[in-house]
């Protein structure tokens, strides 16, 4: 019973303002109006605003020029990494090429595991190059 007359309600508020639609949207209006008065009424308001959206900006942008600019640090490291084992492979085959042996793929790759975590430390690489493949380091 009460949904019927709910229902009746919702209609006769539907048909009115199906013809009095300028009634509601004058009182929108108004409301917006004196929402933007008050804002604007005193400019530390709007200053205020425009001073966080500017601090917003820039701060976005400093985040953004920082991970762009460790990312191409990483990157320099990574080539530098790259480079240091592309040498350290040449010199070890090398040194195998004298004593006519040739370095299996497991050993290359543990070489290339231990450039890439040892780049830090490079006397700790070559100790550990030496090492492993038994050189001598002097």
């Amino acid at each position: 019973m009460k949904w019927l007359s709910l229902k009746h309600k919702l209609k006769k508020a539907w048909v009115w303002l199906k013809n009095h639609w300028y009634i509601p949207l004058i009182f929108c209006l108004l409301i917006i109006a004196l929402l933007i008065f008050v804002i604007t009424k005193n400019g530390a308001y709007v200053a205020a605003l425009l001073d966080v959206l500017d601090k917003s900006s820039k701060s976005h942008k400093e985040e953004v020029d920082t991970l762009n600019n460790l990312h191409n640090r990483e990157i320099v490291e990574k080539n530098l990494i790259l480079k240091e084992y592309q040498e350290n492979l040449s010199k070890i085959e090398e040194e195998y090429a004298k004593k006519n042996e040739e370095l299996d793929t497991e050993k290359k790759k543990e070489l290339k595991k231990m450039v890439e975590e040892g780049y830090d430390d490079p006397e700790k690489l070559s100790r550990e190059i030496a090492r492993m493949f038994g050189l001598e380091h002097g």
